[in-house]
């Protein structure tokens, strides 16, 4: 049980007027709401507390009274001291209370999140109370919206997005938009009052999916943006495309050469670079294949040997060079532009590359048994993952690779 313990009284009313933040006041670092048992002795009083939330810090392990806690300890306080005893004990009651959001829907969540994690029932935007409510559900609702056109989910960075349903009389509006996050356990999260804005049908959707809450959100993109304004990092799927792009200006700039080949067609590629939200080969494979037409065959073939001549002399040059396609073209590339730094290891820098086509061959061709056993266990073994069946390691790898590549492009080039 976590102790704290206050000498008179009015100690504990100072404390109260103290509004911790979701920032730990020793190390700054986040803090998440707890719930566990906990010890309060305020002057001679002993007060047990069962299943009560606190917040602690992730760094440190600080704890905390947050707001609705200290109201609690302070009413148990008074009820001992009015009945003449020293010692009191409190369990959770069943008690659940009820916001006038979606009741005919009853979701799952946890009142008790509104009033303790810090900022969400401080909210002068809505007059009725509850709208910031984090309510729970599996990341796996998701999918059901992004296979029905009447919808559009945009996730602009590794955890916060977007969910809107597309207007049936102007493309162009929404009947309604709601931001969404996932917390660091994965689950998705979306305020209460927002979900009341959707559609019935949408509602009744998202029922199937919601799940008991994990009290989880503080250190989240969603929240952090929500509440602090504090932005997320643009999606690195997103930044690899920035960098290509980055990489290419330099090199126009630099040699006169323009490294871009099918612009518009690019483009619109580009369009269904978005993370997974579930890994399944299907969803993985959109991604790959997009990736594999903007980062391949994207690239000018004939543009990138003139730029190969303009790196390295005629004595340098490899006898086979003027038969080399995009990759093999870019890794020597590469290897020039890193010449001046040691330890580069261009042959793992340049693998996502091949790796990546060798994916979209696995996804999008017909093979024989043993060409596709051999793919596999080549794209496992370059990659250093457990197992092939495993696609959101092997995504989460390839993408950090190619973040890894381009970013190396980019900054190697101005």
């Amino acid at each position: 049980m976590k102790k704290f313990i206050f000498e008179k009284y009015e100690d504990f009313v100072v404390e109260s007027r103290n509004y911790h933040l979701d920032v730990c006041s020793k190390c700054h670092g986040l803090c998440e709401v707890v719930e566990e048992d906990v010890i309060c002795f305020i002057e001679e009083v002993e007060l047990q507390l069962l299943s009560t939330f606190v917040l602690r810090c992730k760094q440190c392990e600080e704890e905390f009274l947050p707001e609705h806690t200290k109201r609690m300890i302070d009413g148990a306080y008074n009820c001992v001291k009015e009945n003449n005893h020293t010692l009191g004990k409190f369990n959770h009651s069943e008690y659940r209370e009820k916001f006038k959001y979606c009741l005919e829907q009853d979701y799952k969540y946890d009142y008790r999140d509104y009033y303790n994690i810090p900022g969400l029932c401080y909210d002068s935007e809505h007059s009725e109370k509850g709208f910031l409510t984090p309510v729970y559900f599996d990341k796996e609702a998701l999918v059901y919206f992004l296979d029905v056109p009447q919808y559009e989910v945009d996730l602009f960075s590794e955890s916060y997005g977007n969910i809107a349903k597309i207007s049936p009389i102007e493309k162009n509006l929404y009947e309604w938009e709601s931001p969404f996050g996932f917390n660091s356990n994965g689950k998705l999260v979306l305020w209460l009052g927002d979900i009341a804005d959707m559609d019935e049908r949408t509602k009744t959707i998202l029922k199937a999916f919601n799940v008991d809450s994990d009290h989880t959100l503080i250190d989240s993109e969603f929240y952090q943006a929500q509440m602090n304004c504090i932005y997320s990092k643009p999606i690195t799927e997103q930044m690899i495309l920035l960098n290509k792009k980055i990489f290419t200006k330099n090199i126009k700039n630099k040699y006169q050469i323009d490294l871009l080949h099918l612009e518009n067609e690019c483009i619109d590629q580009e369009k269904k670079v978005k993370r997974p939200i579930v890994f399944t080969e299907q969803n993985v494979s959109e991604v790959i294949n997009a990736y594999d037409k903007i980062l391949v065959e994207g690239f000018n073939v004939i543009q990138l040997r003139l730029l190969y001549e303009k790196l390295y002399y005629e004595a340098e040059r490899d006898s086979k060079y003027s038969n080399w396609q995009t990759i093999k073209l870019i890794e020597a590339i590469l290897f020039k532009l890193s010449n001046s730094i040691s330890n580069v290891d261009v042959a793992s820098i340049i693998s996502p590359l091949y790796i990546l086509h060798d994916l979209r061959i696995y996804f999008s061709h017909l093979l024989p048994e043993d060409k596709i056993s051999k793919t596999k266990q080549h794209i496992v073994n370059t990659l250093g993952v457990s197992n092939f069946e495993n696609q959101e390691e092997i995504y989460n790898e390839e993408i950090k690779r190619l973040s890894l590549l381009f970013n190396y492009l980019a900054i190697l080039s101005k």
